[in-house]
């Protein structure tokens, strides 16, 4: 199974106001100006690519026995095995775990979480 993935917490959202910081920057050009210009749709354009680019670039695999996590560009890919995770815990669209000593936090979608869940949790009971 494929989804998608952000980071959770307070990484997360710094990410996201940095990537909104660009889209403040054309309104900021818009005002200053008063009326459009050339900065103000090439902050937007920029925006819109980059927030596009980084919600869909992160993408993560479910396998029977690991967790995949696909770069957004470039070519290292983090392998979480089950049997390996450490304090496992969920909340509502988040998975918080422990891999060789770095902790971890993804928010994902609640279908996602759910067969990640089980799959999690068919491991422990074998």
């Amino acid at each position: 199974m494929k989804g998608y993935y952000q980071p959770a917490g307070l990484i997360g959202w710094v990410n996201w106001l940095w990537i909104l910081m660009i889209a403040l920057f054309g309104l900021i050009m818009q005002l200053e100006v008063t009326h459009l210009n050339v900065w103000t749709y090439g902050a937007v354009a920029a925006f819109i690519v980059i927030a596009l680019l980084t919600y869909f670039r992160r993408r993560v695999a479910l396998t029977k026995e690991s967790l995949w996590i696909l770069p957004m560009f470039g070519v290292h890919t983090d392998k979480f095995r089950f049997s390996e995770m450490a304090h496992v815990q969920f909340t509502k669209r988040t998975i918080l775990f422990s891999y060789d000593g770095e902790h971890y936090s993804f928010w994902m979608n609640q279908r996602f979480l759910n067969n990640l869940k089980k799959e999690i949790e068919g491991q422990t009971n074998d």
